[in-house]
């Protein structure tokens, strides 16, 4: 490596990190910090680095790393001017160094979040601020800090002040809404919400915040709307569809929930609560065969979900097939053997068998086990009870 360009160095790291080896590419880094001590770059990306992979004394460690070399840099850029007989700027000359400086801060700020040290954090983000005063990723980090303490009134002055200075910002408008949710002031979340939307209409996020916020009101129709509109923005977010999904559910709307539940496993094909639900939706179109296939899609993924062997076995049985019935709800019986529901289920394949020995018996165990009397189907208990 000593023969190569610093550059050079650092784009074969950053290839190496790019293509996901995250142990080569520390290597790497540590390697040209060590050929090239003053690599604000590596050192930077080592800090990146360890904090993703939280470990985060060794993410701060780098930190103070850069820190330094940006200290020496703009020492050593002072001495040159003095040796010229010029003037320091250190606005002008070496912006870039302060940018840097405010960007290691703010890092060093996240990573005392993740270590619950939040005076240490609120500290690193106001150090980050006095050098970039105008960026509003940092603001909204110390808004967040502060949050975290519980000091709402002082997170509400930044962030009331950011918007003053910067009255178009809509991330600080959607933060000051979060704020207010999370205080219970509902009114003022959808107020700053929409105050995002007034400038900035295809702005995805405020439609979700919204329709999270009429969904935990139980008013679906507006939640609905809200989620329409992000969706006409972003069609590409698997748990709109999801949540959409659910409301449709909620008001029985079972066409348009499974193809709902469709986009979700299209664009989430691993997750089995949506292959579940899905199934559910097509049970209640009667769909039992489809269901069935939804079914065995979420057992791919979650193999031990007691109740979908049962509902595949409620499936079977819907469709006269009480042999195979009985092996599913049995599977699922065998997970989670106090299933009332599993067991009456299993009740009601038995009389399909015509064995009703056996299928009183099932059901006088899901009675024991809470199932309610009064959903037994009338002619089981008549021939049980």
């Amino acid at each position: 490596m000593y023969g190569q360009d610093k550059v050079d160095l650092l784009i074969r790291s950053e290839k190496i990190l790019a293509a996901g080896d995250t142990s080569r590419a520390l290597a790497a880094f540590n390697e040209i910090l060590r050929i090239y001590p003053q690599s604000f770059a590596a050192a930077l990306r080592l800090s990146e680095i360890y904090y993703q992979t939280k470990e985060y004394e060794l993410a701060v460690q780098y930190c103070n790393v850069g820190l330094d070399i940006t200290d020496d840099l703009i020492e050593s850029t002072n001495r040159s001017y003095e040796r010229l007989g010029l003037e320091p700027d250190s606005i002008g000359r070496y912006r870039q160094f302060v940018t840097d400086q405010a960007y290691m801060h703010q890092l060093k700020g996240k990573i005392r979040i993740q270590q619950n040290r939040l005076l240490d954090a609120e500290n690193e983000f106001k150090e980050a601020l006095e050098l970039h005063p105008k960026n509003q990723s940092i603001v909204l980090s110390l808004a967040e800090v502060l949050s975290l303490q519980g000091r709402l009134n002082e997170t509400k002055l930044v962030l009331n002040k950011a918007i003053k200075r910067d009255s178009g910002n809509v991330q600080y408008k959607m933060t000051l809404g979060s704020l207010y949710k999370s205080i219970g002031n509902i009114d003022s979340a959808k107020y700053h919400w929409n105050e995002a939307l007034a400038f900035n209409p295809d702005y995805k996020w405020a439609y979700l915040q919204l329709g999270n916020l009429y969904r935990d009101e139980l008013q679906p129709d507006k939640a609905l709307e809200q989620y329409n509109k992000f969706i006409e923005q972003d069609t590409t977010s698997a748990e709109v569809y999801y949540r959409r999904a659910v409301l449709h559910i909620e008001n029985e709307k079972y066409e348009e929930a499974h193809s709902d539940w469709q986009k979700v496993v299209e664009l989430d094909s691993q997750n089995a609560d949506a292959y579940r639900n899905k199934g559910l939706t097509n049970f209640q179109l009667k769909k039992y065969e489809a269901a069935i296939l939804d079914f065995e899609n979420a057992l791919h993924f979650q193999p031990e979900q007691n109740y979908t062997h049962v509902n595949i076995g409620y499936c079977y049985y819907l469709l006269n097939k009480p042999k195979t019935a009985l092996i599913y709800i049995e599977k699922g019986l065998t997970i989670q053997p106090n299933y009332s529901l599993g067991h009456y289920f299993k009740a009601l394949t038995y009389y399909q068998l015509r064995k009703k020995k056996k299928a009183c018996n099932a059901l006088s165990k899901a009675l024991k086990l809470g199932f309610n009397e009064n959903e037994v189907v009338q002619e089981l208990v008549k021939k049980c009870l």
